[in-house]
């Protein structure tokens, strides 16, 4: 392996590490209308996703401007790179505003820290990149595991597993609504001639995808299970406050600051990842590499993320979920096509 490429394995590491804590902060409120059976999108996704894998696992997946010709593939590379930067700053600003309410700071002065932060290592290079995402995953896994032990003792099952035939209704768009907030993890397609494959990686990548879809669907089931349906999606950011009423008495009484802070790491991940997926547009875009891509991106979204109260409405409509969901369907079909075009 060169020392500019990572194992599948790895890739599959980073996108968990910048889709769980994601999903777990945005899905309760996305899925209220799924009610009781909010869980069950997360596991509907995640087949979905399993399935769309084995079927193009087939052929083997490549980069997706790969099937068009130069001048083509720069206006589609210049128009992901413009989802990407929006993308990128609303998800920023995200974690500004999360931080802000915890630390009682300002949001931009928070959001610029974690972009920098993200923009620093991403500038290190995907392999270093991916290994510190190893680390920051077992960081993230392991409270999630202390959340999972400390809060299943105290749910109430009779608002997780009683379902009325309305919420069940509901289920098929809340599939399409997970779909859509995971759909940032198809920027990873543009690295796709970074990552090496090993024996047997294939078999690990529906593993690990069947295994984000079941912690998402726990991390609903937790939700639901302290304070059902109705009062979840009303409150703000239900996960961290479900995490809050885990505390003792004298002990751990802080515990949504502490969880929103490790979640931080994921979010690192998530801007990281994004800017190196950018990074490769903007050199297939210009045709140079000139090496500063990633600080370039990094300050270009800082200025862009100024106007925080747009980006907040932004991430408050629809317009961030269903253009995520679209650009993914149109990345995994570009990279399908690329690959049937180049066997013909």
């Amino acid at each position: 392996m060169t020392h500019r490429t990572i194992s599948l394995s790895q890739m599959m590491t980073v996108l968990f590490l910048a889709l769980f804590p994601l999903g777990t902060e945005w899905l309760v409120t996305l899925l209220a209308p799924a009610g009781a059976a909010a869980w069950l999108c997360p596991l509907g996704a995640g087949a979905a996703a399993i399935l769309l894998a084995i079927l193009v696992s087939r052929r083997g997946m490549r980069d997706p401007l790969d099937g068009f010709g130069s001048r083509a593939a720069r206006v589609w590379a210049g128009l992901f790179l413009v989802w990407g930067l929006l993308l990128t700053t609303a998800q920023a600003v995200r974690v500004g505003s999360r931080l802000a309410e915890s630390l009682r700071a300002t949001p931009i002065l928070l959001t610029a820290a974690v972009l920098l932060l993200a923009g620093w290592m991403a500038a290190g290079g995907l392999p270093a990149f991916a290994r510190a995402c190893g680390i920051f995953a077992l960081a993230v896994g392991g409270g999630f595991l202390f959340i999972c032990i400390f809060g299943v003792f105290r749910l109430e099952w009779d608002q997780v597993l009683l379902w009325e035939p309305a919420e069940l209704a509901q289920t098929p768009e809340g599939i399409l609504t997970t779909a859509g907030v995971l759909a940032v993890g198809c920027f990873a397609l543009f690295m796709i001639k970074d990552v090496q494959e090993e024996p047997g990686a294939k078999r690990r990548v529906f593993f690990r995808l069947g295994g984000l879809s079941l912690l998402l669907a726990a991390a609903l089931v937790l939700v639901l299970g302290r304070f059902g349906a109705a009062l979840a999606g009303k409150i703000h950011r239900p996960f961290f406050q479900m995490v809050s009423g885990l505390g003792f008495e004298g002990a751990f009484q802080r515990l949504e600051e502490l969880v929103s802070a490790l979640w931080v790491l994921g979010d690192v991940a998530l801007l990281g990842f994004l800017l190196l997926a950018m990074e490769r547009l903007a050199v297939r875009m210009t045709g140079k590499a000139g090496g500063h891509e990633t600080w370039w991106l990094t300050l270009l979204v800082l200025l862009l993320s100024l106007p925080t109260v747009f980006w907040n409405r932004v991430l408050a409509g629809e317009v961030l979920l269903w253009g995520s969901l679209a650009a993914g369907v149109l990345m995994t079909l570009f990279s399908a096509l690329s690959e049937k075009k180049e066997k013909l």
